[in-house]
């Protein structure tokens, strides 16, 4: 999607977008003269709409709050990965992982106290 799809489709100002550009909020591919914006591109700019205006996240809070949920979305990858994974392993070493890992959150509950929901 090109930038002027990208600011009528969300209904924002040339401005803002390409300062967020140019902060690294979001990297669109440059071409030329123009950006070209993929799904993640497009759902990162949608992000950063509803964080500024639903959630009033501010310029200075913003790259914290992005760094944020990018590592949470790299941690959900990574931990998509390591289920994939284990589902590949001989039943019996699944089952032991399982017992080790019901162990250990046991025992993270009993140090720390029953984590929140």
């Amino acid at each position: 999607m090109d930038f002027d799809a990208v600011l009528t489709e969300l209904d924002i100002g040339a401005s803002e977008l390409n300062a967020w550009i140019e902060q690294s909020w979001v990297r669109p591919i440059q071409n030329q003269d123009s950006f070209e914006f993929d799904e993640a591109d497009l759902a990162r700019v949608k992000l950063i709409v509803e964080l500024r205006s639903d959630m009033g996240v501010n310029e200075d809070a913003m790259p914290v709050v992005l760094r944020l949920l990018d590592q949470v979305y790299s941690l959900r990858r990574a931990l998509s990965a390591l289920s994939e994974a284990i589902l590949e392993l001989p039943e019996d070493t699944q089952d032991e992982l399982r017992e080790r890992l019901s162990q250990r959150a046991e025992s993270e509950e009993e140090r720390y106290g029953k984590p929140l929901e």
